[in-house]
């Protein structure tokens, strides 16, 4: 929440580390009240996750302490599956776009051939955002309130998983405005393209994480760094990280004469 988000900006700054800040992933009319929030903390970039982020940090409606305006680099959510898409984008001000889970390999790589790939982020590991809803489990499971004036706001001390029809346990996230994601529980990794990346000069390659510890974080962390440097082997990665590998949602439909 915007609280907690407030007090780990200054732990950051204590700490003499950069900040860059995600915006909500949905906003809807009346809430512009968050991109200014996230401007007041002084952020040094925003991950924009929807165009009406886009265009108040572009047009100084969100403008930082000072008035500086900060990086803005696109999230995947700004659905990036063409050069004409990431070329309309990054002039309208971001400083970076994100390939769309859209893509599969191929189509990634087409992508590149035909973009500035040094401006491209690619979410290297991630759990798939399966769903983002209104509907709060945590209030429905763990209260008899109807919202966070009356639930007693279970999410600051409890966490909750969905439970599918084959035992894999998907975690249910809380973002602001007392609404949940709920997170794929397996990680997929794109290990297997981070040479080819890596040669064609990406300029940014991600890893996402959702409740991962932090020793799990520090390995994952170091596996992928030394893949892109060349002093580790993609299946070494897809091993030690124990992921699903591939790129993208899906796999696309080929047609074959």
């Amino acid at each position: 929440e915007l609280e907690g988000l407030g007090r780990a900006v200054a732990r950051a700054r204590a700490a003499g580390l950069g900040v860059t800040l995600a915006t909500v992933r949905v906003q809807k009319p009346g809430e512009e009240g968050y991109d200014a929030r996230l401007a007041r903390l002084a952020p040094d970039a925003v991950l924009v996750r929807h165009w009406g982020a886009l265009m108040a940090f572009r047009e100084g409606a969100a403008a930082g302490a000072g008035g500086a305006r900060p990086a803005l680099h696109g999230d995947f959510s700004l659905n990036v599956t063409n050069s004409i898409t990431a070329a309309h984008l990054l002039a309208l001000g971001l400083d970076t776009v994100t390939a769309a889970h859209d893509l599969d390999a191929a189509q990634l790589e087409a992508l590149l051939a035909a973009a500035p790939a040094e401006r491209f982020t690619i979410a290297l590991h991630h759990h798939i955002a399966t769903f983002h809803t209104e509907h709060c489990v945590y209030s429905h499971l763990l209260s008899n309130g109807r919202d966070f004036r009356s639930c007693g706001r279970p999410c600051e001390q409890h966490e909750v998983a969905l439970t599918d029809h084959v035992g894999l346990t998907h975690p249910v996230v809380v973002d602001v405005g007392c609404r949940n994601t709920v997170f794929n529980a397996q990680a997929q990794s794109a290990a297997s393209l981070v040479p080819e990346l890596v040669r064609r000069g990406v300029g940014r390659l991600r890893l996402e994480l959702v409740r991962e510890t932090g020793a799990e974080a520090a390995r994952l962390y170091r596996a992928y760094r030394d893949l892109a440097a060349g002093a580790t082997t993609a299946a070494e990665v897809v091993r030690a990280a124990r992921v699903h590998e591939q790129f993208g949602v899906t796999r696309s439909l080929r047609v074959i004469a």
